[in-house]
């Protein structure tokens, strides 16, 4: 599976059965983002968000979550 070149952004209530490469799923309801590493190896990566783990910032076009998102 070949690594997205950029990501775009879907909110969601809840998390789709299958999700699609280069998709960040943000749930607000259930404090979760969710999507498909971007190395291209299939896992699903999902960051719960919380003041002690990650937050997410949305400027009404781009989404960023704090700290950054490793592998």
């Amino acid at each position: 599976m070949k690594a997205p070149q950029a990501l775009t952004h879907e909110f969601v209530e809840f998390v789709p059965r299958e999700l699609r490469q280069g998709v960040l799923y943000v749930s607000i309801p259930y404090a979760t983002v969710i999507h498909m590493c971007c190395c291209g190896c299939g896992q699903q990566v999902v960051t719960p968000l919380a003041p002690s783990q990650w937050t997410l910032s949305f400027d009404g076009k781009s989404i960023s979550l704090h700290p950054s998102v490793g592998n």
